[in-house]
């Protein structure tokens, strides 16, 4: 990474002294420690491309960005489009200043369409972890070992981590007596810190066999994502599903069962009080609705009943006739 970004700063630098291009070298140099800088770097490659390297940055106008962000809309998402937008900004502010003229801000943001509930059932996340491979595959004759991305997958499946967080997962992490799991810090969005989860049942298992196999370290996480889709497809799951359904899948479930937010926020390692909790427990909505609307009348069927009348006694009945009719009354009970 350090080397590719050497060699990107190298590229810019060529560029003639107050140009786009030089620019981008001088901002790079300066966001060096971000930790998104591969995408940012990739971004403001994509627009040098096309708004032009050696140009002076000044002259760029709005209307050259609009034509750029909508040229991408046409076949990219409004949120990758968004990201590249931001990319641009933060050049423009981070070299002149935050009250600067900034051509960015005039430009129209694209507008991000409202999340999609992700996620997927567990009976059918049990299909598609057995339809994938249970080997590697070798050549003839040789040993085979056990597929390290079926391991992976469950583990992912079951406890809810990202695969960043299960790259970094080592053997002195994992304590199968209390059932829990040491994850790592996160630096995404407003980070989080190392934190111990409990595991549940199936993670246990998972990462039980996930230990036995030694699958730690890192992997693509693309060429896992393949190999879930391939096992998807096989067992009729939507094409459209992601890898990282997964994830969205335990905080759905969690949540139906719970139906609390800041529980499903702590498994998943996001800060206290993230407004991106809600995503995953988006798909459990209607579930818990109706279970509270189910939870809200029996209360209050409850408490018509703790409320309503008893029976009338005898003396009540006796009162409640005129006095010439209850003297008859007694004379005859007498």
């Amino acid at each position: 990474m350090q080397a590719w970004r050497r060699q990107q700063v190298d590229i810019y630098r060529g560029a003639t002294a107050g140009s786009l291009g030089a620019d981008v070298a001088e901002y790079l140099t300066r966001v060096a420690a971000m930790p998104s800088y591969a995408q940012r770097a990739a971004h403001l490659t994509l627009w040098t491309a096309a708004l032009g390297r050696e140009r002076p940055r000044g002259t760029i106008t709005p209307t050259e960005i609009d034509r750029v962000l909508q040229g991408w809309l046409a076949t990219l998402s409004p949120v990758t489009v968004r990201k590249r937008r931001t990319a641009l900004q933060s050049l423009f502010t981070t070299l002149d200043g935050k009250f600067a003229s900034n051509p960015v801000r005039a430009s129209a943001n694209p507008r991000v369409p409202p999340p999609e509930p992700r996620g997927i059932d567990y009976p059918t996340i049990a299909r598609v972890i057995d339809a994938m491979p249970d080997q590697q595959d070798g050549k003839p004759g040789a040993i085979r070992r056990p597929a390290l991305g079926k391991l992976r997958v469950a583990v992912l499946a079951y406890t809810g981590i990202p695969p960043c967080a299960l790259k970094a997962l080592t053997p002195p992490d994992l304590d199968f007596a209390a059932c829990t799991a040491r994850l790592v810090a996160r630096r995404k969005g407003r980070g989080a810190a190392a934190r111990t989860v409990p595991l549940t049942a199936d993670g246990v298992a998972a990462l039980r066999a996930f230990h036995a196999a030694r699958a730690y370290g890192t992997f693509a996480t693309e060429a896992l994502g393949r190999s879930f889709k391939r096992a998807a497809r096989r067992v009729g799951v939507d094409p459209r599903v992601r890898l990282y359904d997964l994830r969205h899948s335990f905080g759905r479930e969690l949540y139906r069962l719970r139906g609390d937010l800041a529980t499903v926020g702590r498994f998943l390692g996001h800060a206290p009080g993230s407004s991106v909790t809600a995503r995953y427990a988006q798909g459990a909505n209607a579930a818990v609705d109706a279970a509270a609307a189910a939870a809200f009348s029996a209360a209050r069927e409850a408490e018509r009943a703790a409320v309503a009348p008893a029976a009338p006694t005898l003396h009540a009945k006796l009162h409640a006739i005129s006095k010439p009719h209850r003297r008859k009354r007694l004379r005859r009970a007498s």
